[in-house]
């Protein structure tokens, strides 16, 4: 690795450049005072001491007095791998900690509208689903939400969720089973079951279990975008559920 990488390297390990540069030259010129350092690097004294200062308090670089003169050695490279080696299990604990503040489940809404931010918010929780889980349908869009939103945007939709091997359970209604077959089979992840037409309404919910996160979905028409409330609850999504396998007892398929 030549200078200028090895330098790259370090920046992306906390060193200043300057850092980078005075540390490199150490290793170069072996124990030495300032001078052979501020030739090297091209930099201010001023600097150099100071990037000096950062590596010994790093425990990177020691200092010794010999003759009156201050001079300088850079410490085995160990020792930055035992430096980031006590940041990893730092970042480790910290990671664990942040989990269980998370695993609190705090809840969490926000909206999303239109088509684009609709099927970012739908990848975007599908990719975080473990392979193989189930999506929760209850209550589907008709013609208009098809036509307007659902149409320009399945196939990104569906690449996403084939490729995560999502399973998806849907609850519709019996006017809609028509189209809806033709989905089932041109797109195999479906299992779907219809209730009576009569209680359709303009709204769906689905439901994400793996991810504790529920959308009520307003579907769009020919005045109203389609916009999504993401909301993470952990009790909202097992209430949905329930409701979800109790109304799919009594739907048909």
């Amino acid at each position: 690795m030549v200078r200028k990488e090895i330098q790259k390297t370090l920046e992306g390990l906390d060193f200043s450049p300057y850092d980078g540069a005075v540390y490199i030259a150490l290793f170069q010129h072996g124990p030495c005072n300032a001078g052979p350092i501020i030739r090297e690097t091209s930099l201010h004294r001023n600097i150099v001491y100071t990037s000096l200062d950062h590596l010994i308090s790093r425990k990177l670089v020691t200092e010794k007095i010999s003759r009156g003169r201050k001079i300088f050695s850079a410490i085995s490279p160990d020792n930055l791998r035992q430096e980031y080696g006590k940041k990893a299990e730092l970042a480790t604990t910290v990671a664990k900690e942040l989990e269980k503040i998370h695993q609190q489940d705090i809840q969490e809404i926000s909206v999303h509208q239109g088509n684009e931010e609709y099927l970012d918010l739908l990848t975007s929780i599908i990719r975080q689903m473990p392979a193989g889980s189930t999506k929760y349908v209850l209550g589907t869009g008709g013609k208009a939400f098809m036509d307007i939103t659902m149409t320009p945007i399945s196939h990104k939709y569906h690449k996403v969720a084939l490729a995560q091997k999502i399973k998806i359970k849907m609850l519709s209604y019996e006017h809609q089973k028509k189209a809806l077959d033709q989905l089932v089979r041109e797109i195999p992840i479906y299992q779907i079951r219809y209730l009576p037409s009569n209680i359709e309404n303009p709204s769906g919910v689905h439901i994400y279990p793996e991810v504790k996160t529920v959308l009520n979905v307003i579907y769009s028409n020919e005045d109203t975008p389609v916009t999504a409330i993401k909301i993470k609850n952990p009790a909202l999504v097992q209430g949905y559920l329930n409701l979800f396998n109790n109304l799919w007892k009594i739907g048909e398929e």
